[in-house]
């Protein structure tokens, strides 16, 4: 058998490393668990817990028990909801609010659904902006200078 030599690279790599912290990444900076159960605690007040458990088993083909959402919700920081949890509770309530809630650290927010074609129209004018923007650079390389108004 052949042997192989390993080429060994000894230049530094241009990735970041896994275990870095971000420089604006403070500790604790993203302990917000029991700020969000309080938040989906306080958005099922009113509800009957054992008919939202149901919801949720249904929702996300995995069984919870009422006793399981409770301590879900509860401050023992041992339990914590899941994204789909998460997720099945704000279908249930029709809430956006904890996803703002979570997306805050982020300095992000949550699309509407009836904002999303404000979205899909500065989007497109955008486009819309940059493709004139390359019609009008390849007129001029070509000395074709197009008029406004003016038909091609």
């Amino acid at each position: 058998m052949a042997k192989h030599k390993g080429r060994t690279d000894r230049e530094l790599s241009r990735q970041a490393d896994l275990f870095a912290t971000p420089p604006d990444m403070e500790e604790g900076a993203l302990d917000i668990v029991l700020g969000l159960k309080q938040l989906l605690s306080k958005l099922l007040r009113g509800h009957d817990r054992y008919l939202v458990a149901a919801q949720i088993s249904k929702a996300t083909l995995k069984e919870i028990s009422k006793d399981s959402l409770d301590k879900l919700l509860s401050s023992d920081p041992a339990y914590q909801p899941s994204a789909v949890q998460v997720t099945a509770i704000c279908k249930i309530t029709r809430s956006y609010e904890p996803f703002q809630y979570l997306l805050e650290p982020l300095n992000a927010g949550v699309l509407l659904p009836e904002d999303k074609d404000l979205i899909e129209l500065a989007r497109l004018t955008e486009e819309r902006r940059r493709i004139e923007a390359r019609v009008q650079e390849i007129q001029a390389k070509r000395g074709l200078a197009h008029k406004r108004g003016e038909n091609s």
